[in-house]
């Protein structure tokens, strides 16, 4: 009977590893991610939900369709984000959204950018790691993180029409004062990525900025990417 016990135990346990309910390693999360990872491409026609934007200072946002813009030769959706806005000691104002993903899988930021030539802005990336597990990200009186990761990309938009852009995680620049690793997973509490802002800054002291963003996703930069949406 305690034989019978025992196999019985044993039968479910295998049972239960074999439909997932056990630990997972990275390597089950990479496989099984999907390609690319999609954060918006607006075609809700809004930005206030799905993922919900925050938005913050001058910037003016507003979805449009893009039959109105020159799609040159880039595969767009049927909806763009115009960011427009007025400078104040060059910086406009900027948005962001709350993720709190495992980010592991992924090794690019891409989004489409359609430009309206010189002076069209410039735009600094933001995305915020998790480093002491507790879901959020703590900042100082500047707005910058005290015990979490900032990593920056700085973007100019000067050239004419839609182009896609892919920024491998590696070139962007850690600007907050946490463990200096660029490391967005979901171990022991962490939020992983936590979240993405974007920050709008014009070309002149008090100028102005006007450029659309489509199709903003994680990616895979690499030449190996295969058939996993690259």
């Amino acid at each position: 009977m305690k034989k019978l016990f025992m196999l019985i135990v044993l039968i479910f346990v295998m049972t239960l590893t074999c439909y997932g309910f056990g630990e997972k390693n990275s390597s089950d999360i990479s496989s099984k991610a999907s390609y690319p990872y999609l954060i918006d491409k607006f075609d809700d026609g809004n930005f206030n939900e799905n993922p919900e934007w925050f938005v913050f200072d001058n910037i003016v946002p507003s979805v449009v369709i893009n039959s109105v813009l020159s799609k040159n030769k880039v595969e767009v959706a049927e909806y763009s984000l115009n960011i427009t806005g007025a400078a104040k000691s060059w910086y406009v104002g900027g948005m962001g959204t709350v993720l709190g993903i495992d980010a592991t899988p992924y090794d690019s930021f891409d989004v489409n950018v359609y430009s309206n030539g010189e002076g069209s802005g410039l735009l600094k990336v933001e995305l915020y790691d998790d480093d002491n597990l507790n879901d959020k990200v703590e900042v100082d009186k500047n707005w910058k993180p005290t015990e979490d990761d900032l990593w920056v990309y700085e973007l100019k938009i000067d050239w004419k029409g839609w182009k896609h852009i892919s920024i491998p995680f590696a070139d962007f620049v850690n600007q907050g004062r946490g463990n200096g690793i660029f490391d967005p997973n979901l171990k022991e509490g962490s939020s992983g990525l936590n979240k993405i802002q974007l920050i709008v800054v014009a070309n002149s002291e008090d100028g102005n900025v006007d450029f659309n963003l489509d199709t903003i996703e994680l990616g895979l930069s690499s030449s190996d990417a295969g058939d996993k949406g690259m």
